[in-house]
């Protein structure tokens, strides 16, 4: 009984799906990730980082873009743990696949 509950546990624990938000900004001039990284890395500090889930709030926008980048879109990615290795996984090809790995 004791195995039963515990492969339960388990399965319910790799099923619960989590929500990765990647937001997209552009700048006018070529910059490079390293650039976007201390701008986010910048605002972050000075308002708190944004929540996965939550829309980017107004005030985020406006800092990224006193630091030279424009807000475009946030695409909501659907991620889970593979209960066999841990690894974190995502879909691929429109939901027809997935690829896991630690990223």
């Amino acid at each position: 009984m004791k195995r039963f509950i515990l492969m339960i546990v388990m399965l319910l624990g790799g099923s619960i799906a989590a929500h990765a938000d990647i937001s997209t900004y552009t700048s006018k001039t070529p910059r490079s990730d390293a650039d976007l990284q201390a701008a986010g890395q910048t605002c972050d500090q000075r308002l708190g980082p944004v929540k996965n889930g939550e829309s980017t709030p107004a005030p985020y926008k406006r800092c990224m873009l006193s630091l030279g980048w424009r807000y475009r879109s946030t695409t909501r990615q659907h991620t889970w743990i593979d209960p066999d290795t841990g690894d974190t996984c995502h879909d691929i090809l429109g939901g027809l696949g997935s690829s896991c790995g630690n990223f």
